[in-house]
């Protein structure tokens, strides 16, 4: 596998990461800081017998929050596993990791936007229990990796028509899942003939389009567009007599999810 990228000028190094200055604890706060957060997730993945391929981070706020990347052994012919790890010592989000895969061959990274979250940042959270709940979560994060890598590829099941693709453009367009800047980039790889004109070719166009979103707020808008495919999937998709008519038909099945 080629050496994955992670997208934004805030791209470091594990060693920038570590370096970051410890936040002082207070009374009802106690930040971990970004290094006992890796070295405890790290040891997580070596207990359920997992490797690690590649790592790769983002920094914002000075440093005091962390968005990382770990690729790892397990996954398919076509793809590895890999996990997204997030922690801030400013109370700005919970400490957690998420399921996610990476195509070889383009290296298209998605999320299934569910974090697995740790206990937040009290007083008495000392390394050990620190190390044993990142266990915890990797035996829960093996069972979501392969439950999101079946879904991700059970996605080449579902043929897209060109309408019906059409329908899901606008709709992750509205949900600002990828903005309107984006529709060439867009058009030119999925009806350009780039991707297949299946469900897994169209959720390859949009993460391929988002190689230049911020990674820190990527498992969101991934967690946007698999809701919009899946509500896709389970609703009941009417072809075009009238194409207008079915056009608005057919989004308004997309409305709720």
């Amino acid at each position: 596998m080629s050496q994955s990228i992670l997208i934004g000028s805030n791209k470091v190094t594990e060693a920038m990461v570590i370096q970051v200055p410890e936040v002082p604890f207070t009374n009802s706060f106690h930040p971990v800081h970004h290094k006992y957060v890796l070295d405890a997730i790290r040891s997580g993945v070596v207990a359920t017998g997992l490797e690690i391929i590649n790592t790769e981070y983002v920094l914002a706020n000075n440093g005091n929050r962390m968005f990382g990347v770990w690729d790892l052994s397990g996954g398919s012919d076509e793809l590895c596993w890999s996990i997204g790890i997030r922690n801030s010592m400013d109370k700005s989000m919970a400490l957690g990791i998420t399921a996610g895969t990476r195509v070889f061959v383009c290296e298209n990274l998605a999320f299934s936007g569910e974090f697995v979250e740790f206990r937040k940042h009290t007083k008495g959270l000392v390394y050990d229990e620190l190390e044993f709940m990142a266990y915890r979560a990797m035996k829960k994060m093996v069972a979501n990796l392969t439950k999101f890598q079946a879904w991700h590829e059970g996605l080449k099941e579902f043929i897209l028509s060109e309408m019906a693709a059409k329908i899901l453009l606008v709709e992750i367009m509205t949900r600002n899942i990828i903005p309107p800047s984006k529709f060439a980039q867009f058009n030119e790889l999925y009806f350009g003939g780039v991707y297949d004109p299946t469900l897994w070719g169209f959720h390859e166009t949009v993460t391929d389009v988002l190689r230049d979103n911020n990674l820190l707020t990527l498992p969101k808008k991934n967690k946007l567009l698999n809701g919009v495919l899946e509500t896709f999937m389970d609703a009941s998709y009417i072809e075009p007599s009238s194409p207008l008519a079915a056009f608005y038909e057919n989004r308004h099945l997309l409305a709720h999810c």
